[in-house]
Formats: C-alpha cells, structure tokens, sequence
C-alpha cells in the first residue's frame, strides 16, 4: 500500500491521508491547505461526513456494512473501514490531526507508510498523564503515536517538550504553528460602528466570548464575572459564540445570568459561520478565554490580529503567549473577582496601556503565525517525509 511510485523523486502529486476527529474547524483549516494545493492528493478518513473539496473524503460508518449500533461500529467496524479506505486510497503520508478517536486506528495499517502526528497540547500535556484505566490506555496511545511518528508537529514550547519526555527524538518534533492566522482576513477595522450595526449589536461596549460554553472553558465563571463588570459598566454586552456542551447548560447559563439581573447584558449566537469570524472580533473591545487546559488557541491569535486586547487564563501554554499587563491580562481561570477586575481594565483603560497591547500584538502575529508561512512550512514538512521514505524506503520503524 503507498509507496508504489516513491522510488522516483516525487515528481508527482504528494498523497495524504488525514484521520480527523469530529467536525472540527481545526481539522478543516488544516486539511483545507492541502486541498487546496494542486500539488496534493488529499483523503480524509473521520466519523464526520467532511466534504473537502478537491479530497476524496470517506465516512466512518456502520451503515456502510449494513449494520447499526454505535458501540458495536466503533468496536469492530470502524478499524475494517479505516483499513480498506487507506487501501483504496494508496497514501504516501497519514497525517493524523491530533491522536483522538478515530486517529489511533491509523496505528493498524502498515508501518511502511511514514505517519505524522499533529499534537494538541492537550495530547500530551494532560489528556495523557491523567490516572484511572481508561485514562491510562489513552497514554499508551500517546506514547505509541510518539514513538512511531516519522514527524511530529506542535503549536506550543510545552507541547514540544512533553513530547521528547514520551520518548520523541528532538529531530521530529517541530514547532509548526499551522495553519496560522490569515492576515488577510483577520486585521483591524477602522469602523468599528459600523460592524456592530452588521451584526445587530446595540451595546456601547463588547466582551466576546468566542469558545462557547462549556466545563474547562469556565462560561459559568464569565457569567459570574459579568455581573460585576455589568454593575460599574451597564452598557457591557457579553457576546458568546461557537457551540454548548448541552442546551441544558445553555438554559442553565441564562437562569444564572437571570438571577444576577444582567440577562439583557448576555447574548448567545452560537455557532456562526467562520467567514463571519472577522466582524465579531472587530466589533470587541476585549475578547476574554479562561481554560483551565488549552492548547495554542486560535481565537487568541485572531482577536490579536484583529487588534483586540485579550484576557485570558493563566496557564503554561497561554504565558508563551499573553504577558500579564505587556501585551495583554492572564487572570487564574477559576477566580471571577479578577476576571472582572481585568476586563474592567481593559475596557476603561483609564492607565492608556491598551493600545500598546495592540501594537505589539499585531507585530507579534505577523512575525510568529502568519498564516503564508505556517501553510508552506507545513506543507514542506509533509514532502520532506514523503521524499526521505521515497529515497530510503524507512517507513516508520524508528526508536
């Protein structure tokens, strides 16, 4: 399987086929360069029906054996399918993004197709070292996907260094911040009224909250700390948008906000559309993450772009990032009290400090994630393993 025309110097289209998990943006935007570049074959193995233009994009499905039940699927049928579609396909890389389910299946094709792994921090900076016996069955994984990977690629120096901890060799592993942010798109407006009136926004100020609502992004702990900056700004909107864990814990946000008196101040577009991304950022004046585990958020690198100061929590991988009152705040994730203490800051910025966060955070991006050269380093990585496998016939057998 694969490797039938690498004997030659690749002339030829690269072949890749990519494991996804989920219907992931991540995925989308990291696949999507690929697809996009006539000097690829691209095929996309994942539980979501993706329709990737230019891919061949095949579905992890019982209903493709005739069969129903999800447990049973993923048991027993999933990993036939993984196997048959990689065959159809004749892949000269897999590229898994991240290694959660259904990635680990690529680790049952053959060794002789070099694999690249994509790690999320989460991979391999807490997903992996939790207790218990499916969190430890979930390390193994990470430590076999370490080891076997031909190339790594992280977004993060903590994410780097956990990987050589599990056993990496340092040459794999490259910090690759891909795909980056488009400059293009993401930039600063000069109307900030204007956007507002495109998206309906009626509020004087605009907190946006663009993880959504859920556990470790800590929304219940922006709700409590939007009163607060509510009772000495009542012309603050907070503005959540991308997905929920539950409707129930939508509905139970709102009560929340409800009984603080600021459920005018609370809106909730949900998932919009990514090309509306731009137009919710530039209508912000701050925009706050507080997860307690993260990777290199994009929505951080965005609002930056887009010359939005950022809060965010103070965690390892964010601190890469966000010096607390250089470019930006870093407040503890769990702690409303500083939560609205920075956001009031920022907002007010009665100290002038914001417009210095601006300046070099955009000079930051520009230098660290643009979106151009993250795509090329990326995509040169992926015809270094094509080509070196193509000349030494090595495969994956390493370490």
């Amino acid at each position: 399987m694969g490797n039938s025309g690498m004997k030659q110097e690749l002339s030829q289209k690269v072949r890749v086929l990519f494991f996804a998990w989920g219907d992931s943006i991540h995925a989308r935007r990291r696949i999507g360069i690929f697809c996009e570049d006539s000097a690829f074959e691209v095929g996309v193995i994942s539980t979501f029906r993706y329709d990737f233009a230019n891919a061949k994009n095949y579905y992890l499905s019982a209903a493709d054996l005739k069969l129903k039940g999800q447990r049973i699927r993923r048991l027993l049928f999933d990993p036939i399918l993984a196997i048959r579609y990689a065959r159809r396909f004749k892949p000269d890389v897999i590229f898994l993004q991240t290694l959660i389910y259904p990635n680990y299946l690529s680790f049952l094709l053959p060794r002789k197709v070099p694999m690249m792994v994509t790690f999320w921090n989460g991979d391999v900076t807490w997903w992996a070292q939790w207790t218990g016996i499916e969190r430890a069955f979930k390390k193994q994984i990470v430590l076999y996907g370490t080891r076997r990977a031909a190339a790594i690629t992280v977004n993060s120096k903590a994410a780097f260094e956990a990987c050589l901890g599990y056993g990496a060799a340092k040459e794999r592993v490259n910090l690759i911040r891909y795909p980056g942010v488009n400059l293009d798109t993401f930039r600063p407006s000069g109307d900030k009224s204007g956007v507002r009136e495109r998206l309906g926004v009626r509020h004087g100020k605009v907190v946006l909250c663009p993880r959504g609502l859920g556990g470790y992004l800590n929304s219940d702990i922006i709700i409590e700390a939007a009163a607060m900056v509510v009772e000495r700004m009542p012309e603050v909107l907070f503005l959540f948008i991308s997905g929920v864990d539950s409707e129930a814990l939508k509905q139970e946000h709102l009560k929340r906000a409800e009984e603080l008196g600021i459920v005018s101040h609370i809106r909730m577009d949900g998932q919009v559309p990514w090309d509306s991304m731009p137009s919710y950022y530039q209508a912000a004046d701050a925009m706050v993450s507080i997860s307690s585990n993260d990777s290199l958020p994009n929505c951080m690198l965005e609002a930056m772009a887009c010359g939005i100061p950022v809060v965010m929590g103070d965690i390892p991988q964010i601190r890469e990032w966000v010096e607390d009152g250089i470019n930006g705040f870093l407040v503890p994730p769990r702690d409303p009290v500083s939560l609205a203490e920075r956001l009031i800051a920022t907002i007010a910025d009665s100290d002038r400090i914001v417009e210095k966060f601006v300046g070099r955070n955009i000079e930051m991006v520009k230098r660290e994630v643009d979106s151009k050269v993250m795509s090329s380093r990326i995509k040169e990585l992926v015809r270094k393993v094509a080509m070196r496998t193509a000349h030494t016939g090595d495969g994956v057998e390493h370490g």
